[in-house]
C-alpha cells in the first residue's frame, strides 16, 4: 500500500500534463481565436484570414461584373464584401458594403480545403473599388482593391505564356520568374484591362502548392485575370475550381468528371474575347461555338481575339503533333467566316508571328513581317507566346511558310496589346533574368517585335460599345499609340535580333515599376494587407496530426487520471 502511495502523486502530474498537451495540440475555429485574441483588431484580423487562400480577381461576364474565387478553410457560407474605395473607414469596408453569396462551392480536389466562387455585379466604369471575400466561419481576407477602368476609349491588355509553376522542379525557380515577368509587364503597361494567360498555369494539375505559386503575386487580386486550360491543367478539376470563369458552355469543350473544361466568352472595352479549350478534339464543337458567339455578340465589339493553348502555327517541335494538325485545318476556316483578327496562344515554348492568314490556312499574298499590317476580313494574325516563366523551351524548327517573325531567345516574354478604334498593336518584350529579390528593376524589359493590325480602308466597325463612348479618355495610352515604339521596324521585325534598348518601354515605365512591383508582391499593394503574411493555417488532412495527438493525449490523461483516483480511494 505504501508502494502505491508513492505513485499517486506521479500519475496525477502525469495526467494534468496529458490533459495539457491535449489543450495546446487541439485546433481553434476562426471564432474561438476572435474570442479569445481581445479587442486588438490588427491581431484578430491577422488569425481571421488564415482560413482564406488563393483569393484571384477574375473578369466577370460584362464589364460591370467582377468574378472572385478563393480557397476556405470550411464549406458554405461564403461571400463577397465590396464598396467604393473612397467609402472605406480606415481599413474596413463600410456596414452598408453590398455582398454577394457564392454561385458554386466544393470540396477541392486535394480534399484539403474548399472552392468558393462567387460575383461582384454593377461596378460603375473609372472607379476604384475594395473587397473580402470569407465568410463569417473563416473570417474574411484581407482588402483588396481594384480599378474598373475608363469604358471605351483606348485601352490595353497583357498575354502571357505558359507560366507553367513547377516544369523547373525549382531550378529554376518558376514561381519567381513568374512573378518577375508580372512585374515587368506590369511597370511597362498602362493601367491594362486584364491579364490573360494562356494555359499551363501549373506544371502538375491536382498540385493545390504549385497554384499557390502562381496566385502568389499579390496583382492577382488587382489586375482583372482571364486564364486558359493547357495540357498541363486538364487533368483535374483544380483548374476550374480556381478558376470563376464567364459564359462558360457547358455542351462546348466540356470537360470530364475529374477534368477541367468548357469553352467560354466575355467582352471587354469593345474587344469580343472567345476562349476554347483545345485539350478537346472535338473541333466541330469548338467551331459552333465560335460560330454562336459571334452571331450574337460580335456586333457589340471593334475586335475579336480567339484564345487557346495549343498553338498551330508555333516554329517548333510541336507544330507536327496530330492534334496540332487537327486544329491547323479546323481554325483557320472558322476564324476567317468571324473575321477573327488575332489568335493567341501558348505551348510550344517559342515566340512567334504569323503573316495575315486566309481561311486556308495559307499566307495573304502580299503580307510580309512589317511593323504595319493592314487586313481584309476574313484575315487573322497568330502570335504563339513562349514560357513567361523561364524554365522551359523547346527548339527551333526553321523554314516554316508561315513564319514571318520568330524569337527562340530562351527568355521569358509578355505581349502588350493597345487596343483603339483604329487598331491593335502587339508588342512583345523579353525580360532578362536577375533581379530576382528586386523585381520591380526588370521593368525595362527589351521590345523584340512589335505589330500593328488595321482594317483596310479604316473600316472601323460601328458597335454597341461605341455609342456614347468618349474616345478621348485614352486610359493613359494616348502618349504610346504611333511613338517611336512603332519606328525601327528595320531592325526589329522580320529578324530573331532585338533592339538591345528600352525603347519599347514608356517614358513612364520606370516610374511606374514600384507600384508595379508592389502589385505583384515585392511589396505589398492591398489596403490594410499584413506585412507578413506568417505561416499557412491548419487544413484538411494537415489537421490530422494535431487531432490524433490531441485526441491521444486526452484518453491518455483520462486513463492516469482515473487510475490515480482509484489507487487513492484503495488507500
Amino acid at each position: 500500500m505504501k508502494a502505491q502511495h508513492h505513485l499517486i502523486r506521479p500519475l496525477g502530474f502525469l495526467s494534468a500534463l496529458a490533459l495539457l498537451a491535449a489543450l495546446v495540440s487541439a485546433p481553434v475555429s476562426a471564432h474561438a481565436q476572435e474570442e479569445t485574441l481581445g479587442s486588438d483588431p490588427t491581431v484578430r484580423s491577422q488569425e481571421r484570414t488564415s482560413a482564406i487562400t488563393d483569393p484571384v480577381l477574375q473578369i466577370g461576364a460584362d464589364e460591370r461584373t467582377r468574378n472572385l474565387s478563393w480557397m476556405s478553410e470550411s464549406g458554405g457560407g461564403g461571400e463577397i464584401r465590396w464598396a467604393k474605395a473612397s467609402e472605406l473607414e480606415g481599413r474596413d469596408l463600410p456596414a452598408d458594403a453590398k455582398r454577394a453569396t457564392t454561385t458554386e462551392s466544393g470540396l477541392s480536389t486535394d480534399l484539403k480545403r474548399h472552392y468558393n466562387h462567387a460575383s461582384m455585379t454593377g461596378l460603375e466604369p473609372d472607379t476604384e473599388y475594395v473587397y473580402q471575400v470569407g465568410s463569417e466561419e473563416d473570417g474574411f481576407s484581407s482588402v483588396a482593391q481594384f480599378d474598373t477602368g475608363t469604358a471605351g476609349g483606348d485601352s490595353e491588355f497583357l498575354v502571357f505564356g505558359d507560366p507553367q509553376i513547377g516544369a523547373g522542379g525549382g531550378n529554376p525557380d518558376d514561381a519567381t520568374g513568374w512573378n518577375r515577368t508580372l512585374t515587368s509587364a506590369l511597370g511597362t503597361a498602362q493601367d491594362p484591362r486584364l491579364v490573360y494567360s494562356l494555359g499551363d498555369q501549373v506544371n502538375s494539375a491536382d498540385d493545390q502548392g504549385q497554384y499557390e505559386e502562381y496566385l502568389a503575386p499579390e496583382a492577382t487580386t488587382t489586375v482583372p485575370q482571364a486564364t486558359t486550360i493547357g495540357n498541363h491543367d486538364v487533368a483535374s478539376k483544380s483548374h476550374e475550381q480556381h478558376f470563376n470563369r464567364p459564359n462558360v458552355s457547358s455542351d462546348h469543350g466540356e470537360g470530364g468528371a475529374i477534368t477541367s473544361g468548357g469553352d467560354y466568352w466575355f467582352i471587354d472595352s469593345g474587344v469580343l474575347f472567345i476562349n476554347i479549350n483545345s485539350n478537346s478534339h472535338d473541333t466541330d464543337e469548338h467551331a459552333e461555338f465560335i460560330d454562336e458567339v459571334v452571331k450574337e455578340h460580335g456586333d457589340e465589339a471593334r475586335w475579336k481575339v480567339l484564345g487557346f493553348h495549343h498553338s498551330i502555327y508555333s516554329t517548333a517541335t510541336h507544330n507536327s503533333d496530330p492534334d496540332v494538325k487537327k486544329l491547323r485545318e479546323a481554325i483557320p476556316p472558322v476564324a476567317a467566316r468571324n473575321d477573327i483578327d488575332l489568335v493567341v496562344s501558348g505551348h510550344d515554348h517559342i515566340y512567334n508571328r504569323t503573316f495575315l492568314m486566309d481561311s486556308e490556312g495559307k499566307k495573304v499574298g502580299d503580307s510580309d513581317a512589317g511593323f504595319e499590317q493592314e487586313k481584309e476580313e476574313g484575315q487573322t494574325m497568330y502570335l504563339t507566346l513562349t514560357s513567361s516563366s523561364g524554365s522551359k523551351y523547346y527548339d527551333y524548327v526553321p523554314g516554316l511558310e508561315w513564319e514571318a517573325k520568330s524569337v527562340h531567345n530562351d527568355t521569358p516574354t509578355f505581349t502588350r496589346v493597345r487596343v483603339s478604334d483604329e487598331a491593335l498593336q502587339a508588342t512583345t518584350y523579353e525580360v532578362p533574368a536577375g533581379g530576382a529579390q528586386e523585381p520591380e528593376a526588370q521593368a525595362a524589359s527589351e521590345k523584340i517585335d512589335d505589330v500593328e493590325i488595321t482594317r483596310a480602308g479604316n473600316d472601323v466597325p460601328e458597335t454597341e460599345a461605341d455609342s456614347g463612348s468618349d474616345t478621348a479618355e485614352a486610359g493613359g495610352t494616348t502618349e504610346t499609340d504611333g511613338t517611336n515604339e512603332s519606328d525601327g521596324t528595320t531592325e526589329t521585325h522580320g529578324t530573331n535580333e532585338t533592339d538591345g534598348t528600352t525603347a519599347g518601354v514608356e517614358a513612364g515605365a520606370q516610374a511606374n515599376a514600384t507600384s508595379a512591383a508592389s502589385s505583384s508582391g515585392a511589396t505589398s499593394a492591398n489596403v490594410g494587407s499584413d506585412a507578413d503574411a506568417g505561416d499557412l493555417p491548419r487544413t484538411g488532412t494537415q489537421l490530422g496530426v494535431p487531432i490524433i495527438v490531441g485526441a491521444t493525449a486526452i484518453i491518455i490523461g483520462a486513463v492516469l487520471l482515473f487510475v490515480s483516483r482509484r489507487w487513492r480511494s484503495l488507500r
